[in-house]
C-alpha cells in the first residue's frame, strides 16, 4: 500500500510547488482528549536544526538527541497542505512531513509541539526546509507518536508583519520560511484579482500574483484540492496572512483560509480623484535622470499609439501621445488598452526611469488607468530619417512618417532591419511575438508610419502592416526591374550598411561550387564580367557551379562580413535560374597582384602558376607561395576534399579571390589544382 502512495507522492512532487501542498482531507477524526500533555523540554531551535543542512544537498539524518519546541502555524484542514504541517519558533520555521491525513485533529494551528528529532532527517525541497522520516519520505503514521508530543493547544499566533521588499534580504527570507507572515497594503495583480484560487475541476494547482503599491510581487500558490479552490481572489487592497515558502528562486505564499485575507480597500494606484492633469511634455521635462519618482498628485492623458492587438510591444507597455509629446507607460500587469483609445493615467510618485535609454513611467498599477473611449489619433509628424535622428530625444514615443524609404536587412520583419531614405538610415525593430513578424518585407519605395523609440540608440517601431505603404515588393517582378552589374553594386558600397537601388536585377554566373561543400549553403558567388559579389540568401539554395542566375536585389542590404562584400539576406524567391551558363575565364595573376587588387578582384576567378603548398591536408587555413609572395587559402571542414593531402611541388591553381579580414583564396574542388 505504501508503495502505491509513494508513486502518487512522486507525481505531485513534480507538479506542485513544494512537497505536495495539496490534499483530499479526511475530516472524520475525533478530537483527542486534553490530558497526557508532554513535559519534555527543548534543547535546540529551528534555526539550529536548519543549520545542519545545506540547501540543495541530500537530506541529513539527525543523530543527536535534539528536541525543538514549535507551534503549528498551518495544518491540513482546508486541504491546501497535504500530509504535512508548517511549524515555527522565534528563530524560523520548517515543514514536517507526516504520512497521515486529518493531521489538524491532533496538530491543529496553535498547537505547541515538542519534536524529538533523533533519527529523523533535515532536508529541503527546492529551497523550503522540511523534516522527513527518511532521505525522501515522510514520517510513517505509526512513528509519528514517537516524535511529536503535544505540550499546549490553542496558542495564539501573531503573524510577523513584513514587506515584499524584505524578502530581498536572503537571511531575512531564510528566517521567515514556513512561518505565518502578514503583508499589508497589497493586492492581487489585475490578471489575478477576482479569479479562482485554483482549478478545482481538474484539481490543478494555480499561481496568482500578489503585488504591493510599489510594483513588487510574489506568487500565491493554491492547490486544486483546497476546499476553497473555486472561490475568487479578492479584488481590493489590504492585508494578506499566509505561510511563506520558496520554490527555487520564486517566493511563494500559501493561503490557510480565505478569511485570512482582509482585502476590501481601494486598490493601489487608483488615485484619489483630485490629481492635477499635466501634459506629457511637462512630465518629461520633470525628469532629472536616474530612477526618481514622478511628481505627486498628478495624472496624464493621451491617445494610445501602440498596438496591443498586434503585439509589437510587451503586453505591459503602452505608448501614450499627448499633442507632440509621448511617453511609455509600463504597467505592473498586462493591460487592455487598444490603439486609438483616449486614456487617463494617475502617475503620482511612480518610478520615473529610462530603460536602455527609453523614458518610461514604470510599475504603474493597472487600476491607475482609465479609458475615456476612442480618441482622436495624432497626425504623424512627416520627417526625414536625419531629422528623426537629430530630434530623437524630443520626438521619442511619438508618431512620425518617413516618405520614399527602403527597408533592408532581412526578408521578413522579425528583428532589426534598416530603413533608409535620401537623408540616412535608422534601425526598425519588430518583436518575434508580433503578429506580422514573419511577413515578407516589401521592396521598392515605401512610406512608413512608426513610433520613435530607443534601445541604446534611436530606432523606430511600426504598429501593424497598415503602417507600411509600398510601391514594390520583395519578390521577382519580372520585366519591371532594370539590370545592375556586380561592378555597379560594388561602387555603391561605401561603409557600414548600404541599400541596393530599387527595381534592380543582377545577372551572373555561379562560380562557387555548392556540391563540393567549400561554401555555406546560403551563399553563392556570382561573377558578372570582370566583377563578382557574394549573394547571401535567407535560406539554402540549390544553384550549381556554372549556372546563370538572375537575382532581384532591389532595396537589399549591401554589407561586409569580415571584409567580404555581400548582398545580404536576399529572399530565396528573388533568384531565378536561367539555365547553364558559360563560366568566366579566370584572370591570370600572381599572388602579389591578387593582394594589390583585392577590392577590385574580390569574388572573381583567378589562375596562379608556380604555386607551392606546405604539408598536411586542405582543411583550414594553408599558406600558398609563388615567386611574388604568399597568401592564405582556406578550406571548410565540410568540403568534400578537406581531408585530402596537399600536393607536393609546384602547381597551377584556380581559385576565387576572397577576404576574411585579410586576403585569401578559396578553391571550388580538386580540379582547380593542376600539377605542373
Amino acid at each position: 500500500m505504501y508503495a502505491n502512495y509513494k508513486k502518487i507522492s512522486f507525481y505531485f512532487f513534480l507538479s506542485l510547488f513544494m512537497t505536495t501542498w495539496w490534499g483530499c482531507v479526511d475530516q472524520d477524526f475525533d478530537e483527542p482528549p486534553l490530558d497526557g500533555l508532554t513535559t519534555l523540554t527543548a534543547n535546540s531551535t529551528v534555526a539550529e536544526i536548519k543549520a545542519l543542512h545545506t540547501l540543495g544537498q541530500a537530506s541529513k539524518q539527525i543523530e543527536e538527541d535534539l528536541i525543538v519546541e514549535v507551534v503549528v502555524g498551518a495544518d491540513d484542514q482546508t486541504g491546501n497542505l497535504f500530509r504535512q504541517i508548517a511549524v515555527q519558533d522565534e528563530t524560523g520555521g520548517f515543514l514536517v512531513r507526516l504520512n497521515a491525513t486529518g493531521l489538524f485533529n491532533n496538530y491543529a494551528e496553535g498547537t505547541v509541539v515538542l519534536i524529538k528529532l533523533q533519527g529523523l532527517y533535515i532536508g529541503d525541497y527546492n529551497g523550503t526546509y522540511q523534516i522527513n522520516g527518511s532521505v525522501e519520505d515522510p514520517i510513517e503514521d505509526l512513528l509519528i507518536k514517537n516524535h511529536l508530543f503535544v505540550k499546549e493547544r490553542d496558542k495564539n499566533i501573531t503573524p510577523e508583519v513584513v514587506t515584499i521588499e524584505d524578502l530581498n534580504d536572503a537571511a531575512r527570507l531564510d528566517q521567515l520560511l514556513s512561518k505565518v507572515v502578514q503583508f499589508d497594503n497589497v493586492q492581487f495583480a489585475a490578471a489575478s484579482a477576482g479569479a479562482p484560487y485554483a482549478d478545482a475541476i481538474n484539481r490543478f494547482s494555480v499561481n496568482r500574483d500578489l503585488e504591493d503599491c510599489k510594483g513588487n510581487s510574489l506568487v500565491v500558490r493554491t492547490s486544486g484540492f483546497a476546499d476553497f479552490a473555486s472561490e475568487l481572489t479578492p479584488e481590493g487592497q489590504g492585508s494578506f496572512v499566509g505561510v511563506l515558502s520558496v520554490f527555487r528562486d520564486t517566493r511563494q505564499l500559501l493561503v490557510r483560509r480565505p478569511s485570512d485575507l482582509q482585502m476590501s480597500g481601494t486598490r493601489c494606484g487608483a488615485g484619489t480623484g483630485g490629481e492635477n492633469l499635466v501634459s506629457i511634455g511637462d512630465i518629461r521635462a520633470a525628469y532629472e535622470g536616474g530612477a526618481t519618482a514622478a511628481p505627486a498628485d498628478t495624472k496624464v492623458r493621451g491617445v494610445v499609439i501602440s498596438d496591443r492587438a498586434n503585439e509589437n510591444w510587451d503586453g505591459r507597455n503602452m505608448v501614450l501621445q499627448d499633442g507632440d509629446k509621448g511617453i511609455v507607460i509600463r504597467f505592473s500587469d498586462f493591460h487592455d488598452f487598444d490603439l486609438g483609445q483616449d486614456v487617463e493615467v494617475v502617475v503620482s510618485e511612480v518610478e520615473f526611469s529610462e530603460f536602455n535609454g527609453l523614458l518610461q513611467l514604470a510599475g504603474v498599477a493597472n487600476a491607475a488607468a482609465t479609458s475615456n473611449g476612442n480618441g482622436t489619433a495624432p497626425t504623424p509628424r512627416t520627417a526625414t530619417i536625419s531629422e528623426i535622428l537629430a530630434n530623437a530625444e524630443a520626438w521619442e514615443s511619438t508618431l512620425v512618417e518617413v516618405k520614399e524609404a527602403t527597408i533592408s536587412g532581412g526578408s521578413t520583419y522579425n528583428g532589426n532591419l534598416t530603413v533608409t531614405d535620401a537623408s540616412g538610415s535608422i534601425s526598425m525593430f519588430t518583436r518575434g511575438a508580433a503578429s506580422f513578424s514573419g511577413s515578407p518585407v516589401p521592396g521598392g519605395n515605401t512610406d512608413i508610419v512608426a513610433v520613435v523609440s530607443e534601445f541604446n540608440s534611436p530606432q523606430i517601431i511600426i504598429r501593424n502592416l497598415d503602417d507600411v505603404s509600398s510601391d514594390g515588393n520583395s519578390g521577382n517582378t519580372g520585366g519591371d526591374n532594370e539590370p545592375v552589374s556586380a561592378g555597379e553594386l560594388r561602387e555603391l558600397f561605401g561603409d557600414g550598411v548600404e541599400v541596393a537601388p530599387n527595381n534592380r536585377v543582377l545577372t551572373g554566373i555561379v562560380i562557387s561550387d555548392l556540391s563540393n561543400g567549400n561554401i555555406t549553403g546560403r551563399n553563392l558567388v556570382l561573377q558578372d564580367g570582370e566583377h563578382g559579389i557574394v549573394v547571401r540568401f535567407d535560406a539554402e539554395h540549390a544553384f550549381p557551379l556554372g549556372e546563370e542566375v538572375e537575382v532581384v536585389v532591389s532595396a537589399q542590404e549591401l554589407s561586409e562580413f569580415n571584409g567580404l562584400l555581400q548582398v545580404n539576406n536576399v529572399p530565396l524567391e528573388n533568384a531565378t535560374s536561367k539555365g547553364a551558363g558559360t563560366l568566366p575565364t579566370p584572370r591570370e595573376a600572381t599572388i602579389k597582384q591578387v593582394i594589390d587588387n583585392l577590392e577590385d578582384w574580390e569574388s572573381t576567378l583567378v589562375v596562379i602558376k608556380d604555386v607551392s603548398f606546405g604539408s598536411g591536408t586542405f582543411a583550414g587555413s594553408q599558406t600558398l607561395t609563388d615567386p611574388s609572395g604568399s597568401i592564405t587559402m582556406y578550406t571548410r571542414n565540410q568540403a568534400s576534399f578537406s581531408g585530402n593531402s596537399l600536393p607536393n611541388g609546384e602547381v597551377t591553381l584556380t581559385a576565387i579571390v576572397s577576404d576574411f579580414n585579410a586576403p585569401q583564396l578559396n578553391i571550388r574542388n580538386l580540379t582547380d589544382i593542376v600539377e605542373q
